[in-house]
């Protein structure tokens, strides 16, 4: 990884930091290589628990980096990802393929959202199963404004997200929402003081890294898929979901810890 891209690991914990400040973030090839690369890695990694992203200098991200010529169209453009120059189509689905990895990774993921959230900067917060944003953070689709349509994964995850006139109210426009409308709205889980983002985001990243692993991952899943089955399907995949996590060794300490009548202490195993 190089300095842009941040990666900590600790206790389970891994911690991505998107770290071009001087850019607010934005996004570059560099970035979405070494997020490709963790998410693989957090896939294969039993000991890789939870993920928290996050950004330096106050911004979260301000959405793709169009800089080499992105923005103008020039025919001599660099290319968003770092790999060979291609048309648009195969570089969207590289990004695509990418932020859908985020969001199926089978290991909890939040975002600590401070300052601008652009873009496919959204895109990539919206991506995991929770958020946490500053009293100062900033939200907004801004595709519009420049002549695109949606990218990053917005288009389902928007309207699943804040409904789909909430959705087509920041799609079509392209304005800031601001961290309480986003609460209301429901595009985030909770908002803090500033000055208190990093601690908060960290103790709600810990209490994932030290839950029981593949139950979280069970959950996860069921309510990832809930929309399209029927009531009877979902309880039969419960169902099978409870099988598989009455089989792991946090489940044992769960039930230890319920007996002895003291907090548990999962392995993620």
């Amino acid at each position: 990884m190089s300095d842009e891209t941040l990666v900590e690991r600790k206790d389970g914990l891994v911690t991505v930091t998107f770290n071009r400040p001087d850019k607010k973030n934005a996004i570059n090839a560099e970035n979405w290589q070494a997020l490709d690369a963790v998410l693989q890695e957090m896939t294969n990694n039993p000991g890789d628990r939870a993920l928290l992203l996050t950004g330096a200098g106050g911004n979260f991200s301000a959405g793709a980096d169009l800089s080499g010529g992105l923005s103008s169209g020039d025919s001599n453009r660099s290319s968003l990802t770092g790999r060979e120059r291609q048309l648009v189509l195969w570089e969207m689905r590289t990004i695509g393929e990418t932020v859908n990895r985020l969001h199926r990774l089978p290991k909890p993921t939040m975002a600590a959202v401070d300052g601008v959230c652009i873009g496919v900067g959204l895109g990539i917060a919206l991506a995991c199963d929770l958020i946490v944003a500053s009293d100062r953070a900033r939200f907004c689709q801004i595709f519009v404004k420049r002549g695109l349509a949606l990218d990053g994964g917005t288009s389902w995850s928007l309207p699943r997200q804040i409904g789909l006139r909430r959705a087509k109210q920041m799609a079509l426009f392209g304005d800031m929402i601001d961290a309480s409308t986003a609460l209301e709205w429901g595009l985030v889980n909770e908002v803090v003081p500033a000055e208190k983002l990093t601690d908060v985001a960290g103790s709600w990243a810990d209490r994932l890294a030290n839950g029981p692993t593949t139950a979280l991952s069970l959950s996860k899943r069921l309510l990832d898929g809930s929309e399209s089955l029927t009531f009877e399907q979902a309880v039969e995949e419960e169902a099978r979901a409870q099988h598989i996590a009455f089989t792991t060794a946090d489940m044992a300490e769960g039930m230890i810890a319920f007996a002895e009548r003291r907090d548990p202490h999962f392995k993620g195993s």
